[in-house]
């Protein structure tokens, strides 16, 4: 009988310690699969921040380039403030050449920033309406910083008289 109740604890024990390498090999193996997610979820992570760093790196690589590209834009666009007498001069050609009678012309500068200069430019001319027209796409062509703000028409003793409203930029 003895024996027998041995041979019973001695099952009964080793059923024990095989539930409980059992139950330690299973909680090993939830650890070592949560631990297998959590290192791919952080593996995704990564993956999605390196892919915003390269986004970011080429956003930056743009706008590294902006101060060339504006460097470039204002030396190709905008004349340097010395040009005003032979900017001020085509003008001046421009309206003789368009058949149209100058009334008045006047300049006001203005500084916009320390590196940038503004002339303001209103002037009246009388003369035909196709000759008027010509004139101010003439003047919208320019390759320099010109823009014509306004122009306003009437009709006066069978012509046109038109006064414009224009800006300039100059380097300083």
């Amino acid at each position: 009988m003895k024996r027998l109740r041995f041979l019973a604890w001695l099952t009964i024990g080793v059923l024990v310690a095989a539930m409980f390498f059992f139950g330690v090999g299973r909680v090993i193996a939830l650890a070592r699969d949560s631990s297998r997610d959590r290192m791919h979820k952080e593996y995704q992570k990564l993956r999605q921040n390196h892919e915003q760093l390269l986004e970011s790196r080429e956003l930056l690589t743009e706008w590294q380039g902006v101060p060339e590209k504006l460097a470039k834009f204002r030396k190709k666009n905008i004349p340097a403030f010395d040009r005003f007498p032979v900017f001020r001069d085509d003008l001046q050609r421009r309206i003789s050449e368009s058949g149209l009678t100058p009334l008045r012309l006047t300049y006001r500068l203005r500084p916009v920033r320390r590196d940038l200069q503004r002339v303001t430019l209103e002037f009246s001319l009388s003369g035909p309406y196709a000759a008027v027209k010509r004139f101010a796409h003439g003047v919208e062509s320019q390759a320099e910083m010109v823009y014509l703000l306004s122009v306003r028409l009437h009709q006066k003793e069978g012509m046109v008289i038109a006064n414009f409203v224009m800006e300039a930029y100059f380097a300083r």
